[in-house]
């Protein structure tokens, strides 16, 4: 599990995705838990919806995230 916290924007995503990608490829199921980001950017919605694809899990996450998330089609538990 990855646990996210603040925001996830463009300066971020490049470094989260590296550490994401190694994660992916050790494990079949990788969950990420969103319950302390406060905000994600276009970037950080590309680099999830990504994820989502190759079976990431996405977990928690304030309301605002929650519906952030939905809006584009990320499922979430």
């Amino acid at each position: 599990m990855l646990k996210l916290e603040g925001w996830l924007a463009e300066g971020d995503v490049a470094l989260l995705a590296a550490e994401g990608e190694g994660h992916l490829r050790e494990t079949e199921r990788l969950v990420l838990e969103l319950t302390g980001v406060e905000f994600i950017d276009s970037a950080g919605i590309e680099l999830l919806q990504a994820w989502a694809a190759k079976g990431m899990v996405l977990r928690g996450g304030s309301p605002f995230v929650q519906v952030l998330l939905r809006e584009h089609g990320l499922p979430s538990e």
